[in-house]
């Protein structure tokens, strides 16, 4: 979301210097946002019917955002960027468990991680049709390396 304020331009070099200054003292470079997660999910989870479950939260917009899922200690199987390195498509494994995922905008990760790497992520569920097949895919909006 944006904000805007108005200024008297005699006065925009006081407000620019201040401003820089609350900047440089509140070290705003380290200022990391907040996810709020609505749940934590396992391989268990991960079926059309869950995202039939999801789809009854419909219509999602600015005031009714999708749910966003955890999923802990993945282990990166397949990485790599896509559309000349923009967006990010990860193949990961929770034991048995193969699972498709997707990050768009997040293309400069794929020089992050590397296979065998264990990752979190957070994202939202979603059907992928490709083919005429169906497959639950995770659309991801964070990811980092796990703690475990």
């Amino acid at each position: 979301m944006a904000v805007g304020l108005s200024l008297e331009k005699s006065k925009f070099k006081d407000f620019k210097e201040s401003f820089e200054q609350i900047a440089k003292e509140k070290n705003v470079k380290q200022i990391r946002p907040v996810i709020n997660i609505d749940c934590e999910i396992t391989k268990d989870d991960l079926k059309k019917e869950t995202i039939e479950q999801i789809k009854l939260l419909e219509p999602f917009g600015e005031k009714n955002k999708p749910p966003l899922v955890l999923y802990k200690n993945l282990k990166v199987v397949s990485i790599r960027a896509l559309s000349e390195g923009k967006h990010l498509k990860l193949m990961l494994k929770d034991e048995n468990e193969v699972i498709d995922a997707i990050g768009f905008n997040l293309g400069e990760l794929s020089e992050e991680y590397l296979i065998g790497d264990k990752i979190d992520i957070v994202g939202t569920l979603e059907l992928n049709t490709f083919n005429g097949q169906e497959t639950v895919q995770i659309n991801i909006k964070d990811v980092m390396h796990s703690v475990k």
